[in-house]
C-alpha cells in the first residue's frame, strides 16, 4: 500500500517544528552579575556547520534510530544539501556537482578508494570503531577538486573493556575495545551482511535476483608511551561479490572489489608523522549471449606525510607513489578473442604546505595557504603548481556569520567506467597521456544563523566551481565487443562548472531534533569534440533534491527517519539500434538529454531499549527501508527479450526491506 507523500511530509514538518516542553529539556542559563544568558545544549550528532566544515559526532549517531540496524555515516551525509543523493547502486558521493572521484575520503589520514557498499544501505565503515567524522566542501588537506570526509579512529586509551554488538537480518557487526595495560590499547571491529543468505529473492532487478554480501575489518592499536607521544597502528580490510544472471536479457554478471589500507602514526607534541599503504581492486566478469568478458582495475597508493603547528602556522608534506592499472577487458565469443594491451601506470605525487590563520578583530578572522606541489607522471614528465587559497570569516554576532573562500586546486588521479551499467564498477587512472592534471578554481559563499536561543540554525551557502581537464567515458559494455578497446577512445575530454545553492534549517537541541535541507544545483561540462558542440549535464546532476532527517529520544524509545525528494538523473536515449550478425550497434541521440524519473524515497526506524544505563544498554531496532515500496529508476538500457529489443528503465526491486535486530553496547 502507498503511503501519501504529502501527508508524510506534512506530518515530519509538524513534529520537527513542535517546540513545547522537548525543545526546552536541555537548556542551560547562567547568570553573570545582573546579566543572564540562556541557550539551549546541541543534542543532534550534527555539529560544527560553520563555514564549509561539519563535524558529526559517531556515538551520537550511533544512538540515533537507524535505517536496516545499521547507522551508515556516509548515507548520513546525503541528507545534507549539496551532497547528491545516488541511487540504489550508486557508489560515490557527489559533493556540490563534483564528481565522486574529486572528493578524499579518508580513515585516519589513509585514502580509501571505491568506499561504498553497493544498494546505499552500508557504508565501508563501521561507525561504532570511529570517534568522529568530519566534512569539508572544500579539500584543503589533500590535491582534490570536491570536498574532504575524515573518519577519525580512537585517540583515548579506554579505562575498561567495552563493546558493541548488533545482530539483524541484513547484516551483524561487533566492535571490541580493550585496555592492555596503561599505555596501550586493542580496538577490534568486524562486519559481515546477509543479504545473499536471508533476502536471496527479494531483492531484484527486473525480476532476477542479485546475490550480494560483504565483509568488513578494523583493528586499531593504540600505544602512549609518554604525555606526548602517541603511536597508532590502524589496518582497514574490506571485501564484496556480486553476481547477477538475467535468463531473459542472456546476461550474467559477476563483480567483485576489495580494499585494504593501513597505517602507522606518530604523534609528538605538534608534529605529527605517518606512513601509509592504500590498495583497491576491482572485477567484472560479464556474459552476454555466447560472449563472455572479463575486465579488471586496480589502485595503489603509498605515502608518507608530516604535519608541525607552530601558533598561526601549520606546515605540511605529503608525497605518494600511485601505481594503477586502468580496466584491460579480455573479450571472447564464438568466433574471435579481442584483447587490450594491459596498462600499468607509476607516478609520484609530491606536495609542501603552509597554512596562516589570525583573528584581525574581535569581528574579523581569516587564513592563507599555499600548497606546492611537483607531479611526475607515468611519462616521467614533471609537473609543478601552486595552489594557493584564501578565506575570511565575519562575525555579526546576533545576527549571524557571513563566511567565504576562494581558491585553486589541483587533482592527477581520475576515475571513470561504465558508470550507466549502474554497479560501483568504475576504474582509475593517472594524470599523463591520457590526460593533463585535472584543476578547478571556486568560490563560496555562506552565512550562518543560531535563533530561538540556539535551537534553530540557518545556513544559505552558494558555490561556483570552474572545473579544467574533465573526463567522461563515452561507451557503454557493449562496445567491448564490437570493436577493439582504447581507453583514449573510450573518454571525452573538456571542463566543466558547477554552481549552485544550499538552504539547511536544522534543529539542534530537545528531544526531538532534525533538519530540512533544498538544494539547486548545476553540474554542466563542455567537451573538446565535434560530435558533442553544446554544454551538457553531467550523468549524476540533479537540479533540485529536498531532505527530510528527524530523530526523537526518549527514555524508553528512539524513533527516526528521512524523507528524499530530487529530480531525475540525466541520461543519454538512443536514436536506433540494430543487430549486425550477433552484435548490437546503437546510434545514440544527444548527449545527457533526457532524465530519469524523480528518486523518492522514505524510511523510519525505531529503537526500544530494554536496558539503557550509563554503563550497559540492550535493545532492539525496528527499521523499514523504503516505506511506500517506491520503484526508482536506475538508469536506461537496452534490453533483448524472446529476440525482441526495447529501450526501458532498469529499476531495483528493493520493494518495502524491513529489518528486525537486536543490539547491545557496554
Amino acid at each position: 500500500m502507498y503511503l501519501s507523500y504529502r501527508r508524510s511530509v506534512l506530518l515530519l514538518l509538524g513534529l520537527l517544528f513542535t517546540l513545547g516542553a522537548w525543545g526546552q529539556t536541555d537548556s542551560v542559563t547562567v547568570a553573570l552579575d545582573s546579566t543572564i544568558f540562556s541557550a539551549n545544549r546541541n543534542n543532534s550528532a550534527l555539529t560544527g556547520l560553520s563555514g564549509a566544515r561539519t563535524k558529526v559526532t559517531l556515538e551520537l549517531l550511533q544512538r540515533l534510530p537507524s535505517v536496516l540496524g545499521n547507522a551508515d555515516p556516509l548515507r548520513f551525509l546525503t541528507t545534507l544539501p549539496g551532497v547528491e543523493t545516488g541511487s540504489e547502486l550508486d557508489a560515490g558521493l557527489h559533493i556540490q556537482g563534483s564528481e565522486s572521484s574529486h572528493s578524499l575520503v579518508a580513515a585516519g589520514g589513509v585514502p580509501i578508494y571505491g568506499a561504498k557498499h553497493m544498494f546505499g544501505l552500508f557504508s565501508t565503515f563501521i561507525p561504532s570503531h570511529y570517534t568522529a567524522m568530519t566534512f569539508s566542501t572544500q579539500a584543503t588537506r589533500t590535491n582534490r577538486l570536491g570536498g574532504e570526509i575524515e573518519m577519525e579512529p580512537p585517540a583515548n586509551l579506554p579505562s575498561r573493556p567495552s563493546g558493541d554488538f548488533s545482530l539483524g537480518l541484513l547484516s551483524a557487526q561487533a566492535t571490541l575495545r580493550l585496555p592492555l595495560g596503561k599505555r596501550t590499547a586493542v580496538f577490534l571491529s568486524g562486519r559481515r551482511s546477509f543479504l545473499d543468505l536471508i533476502h536471496p529473492q527479494q531483492i531484484t532487478i527486473d525480476d532476477s535476483p542479485i546475490a550480494y554480501r560483504f565483509g568488513d575489518g578494523n583493528l586499531t592499536v593504540l600505544f602512549r608511551p609518554t604525555e606526548d607521544d602517541t603511536v597508532t597502528a590502524d589496518l582497514y580490510t574490506g571485501n564484496d561479490r556480486m553476481t547477477l544472471h538475467s535468463p531473459a536479457d542472456l546476461f550474467d554478471l559477476r563483480l567483485g572489489w576489495r580494499n585494504l589500507a593501513l597505517s602507522i602514526r606518530w604523534q609528538h607534541g605538534n608534529l605529527s608523522q605517518q606512513v601509509y599503504h592504500s590498495s583497491y581492486r576491482m572485477e567484472m566478469d560479464f556474459s552476454f549471449d555466447e560472449m563472455h568478458a572479463s575486465v579488471p582495475s586496480a589502485i595503489a597508493t603509498t605515502g608518507y606525510k608530516a604535519t608541525f603547528r607552530h601558533g598561526d602556522w601549520t606546515f605540511g608534506a605529503d608525497v605518494a607513489t600511485h601505481e594503477a592499472s586502468p580496466q584491460t577487458p579480455l573479450v571472447e565469443d564464438t568466433y574471435n578473442a579481442l584483447v587490450a594491451e594491459e596498462e600499468h601506470q607509476r607516478a609520484l605525487e609530491s606536495t609542501l604546505s603552509a597554512q596562516w590563520t589570525r583573528d584581525f578583530t574581535d569581528r574579523l578572522s581569516g587564513g592563507l595557504s599555499l600548497k606546492g606541489i611537483h607531479y611526475l607522471s607515468p611519462e616521467r614528465e614533471s609537473n609543478w603548481a601552486l595552489c594557493p587559497q584564501v578565506s575570511l570569516r565575519y562575525n555579526l554576532y546576533q545576527a549571524g556569520r557571513i563566511e567565504g573562500a576562494a581558491g585553486l586546486q589541483k587533482q592527477f588521479l581520475f576515475q571513470t567506467g561504465v558508470t550507466d551499467l549502474g554497479f560501483p564498477c568504475e576504474f582509475w587512472f593517472l594524470a599523463g597521456r591520457h590526460s593533463a592534471p585535472q584543476a578547478a578554481l571556486y568560490g563560496m559563499l555562506s552565512y550562518r544563523l543560531d535563533f530561538a536561543r540556539d535551537m534553530y540554525a540557518l545556513k544559505v551557502e552558494a558555490y561556483y566551481r570552474r572545473l579544467y581537464h574533465q573526463v567522461e567515458y563515452r561507451g557503454d559494455i557493449l562496445e567491448f565487443v564490437n570493436s577493439s578497446y582504447d581507453l583514449d577512445d573510450a573518454i571525452l575530454l573538456g571542463s566543466g562548472r558547477n554552481y549552485g545553492v544550499n538552504v539547511l534549517l536544522h534543529k539542534q537541541s530537545g528531544k526531538l531534533t532534525g533538519w530540512i535541507g533544498y538544494a539547486f544545483g548545476r553540474s554542466l561540462r563542455r567537451f573538446e569534440n565535434p560530435n558533442y558542440p553544446d554544454e551538457y549535464p553531467s550523468g549524476h546532476e540533479r537540479l533540485h533534491e529536498a531532505n527530510l532527517v528527524f530523530s526523537w529520544s526518549g527514555r524508553k524509545w528512539d524513533a527516526g527517519g528521512s524523507f528524499v525528494a530530487a529530480t531525475g538523473t540525466p541520461f543519454t536515449a538512443p536514436d536506433s539500434f540494430y543487430l549486425i550478425g550477433n552484435r548490437i550497434v546503437c546510434h545514440y541521440s544527444e548527449h545527457n538529454a533526457n532524465r530519469l524519473r524523480p528518486y523518492l524515497r522514505a524510511d523510519l526506524s525505531g529503537n526500544y531499549y530494554f536496558r539503557k544505563d550509563g554503563r550497559r544498554t540492550f535493545g532492539v531496532n525496528l527499521s523499514v527501508y523504503n516505506v511506500t515500496a517506491r520503484k526508482n529508476d536506475l538508469y536506461y538500457r537496452l534490453a533483448v527479450r524472446s529476440g525482441t529489443f526495447s529501450y526501458q528503465p532498469f529499476v531495483l526491486n528493493l520493494s518495502i526491506l524491513p529489518s528486525v535486530g537486536i543490539f547491545y553496547r557496554f
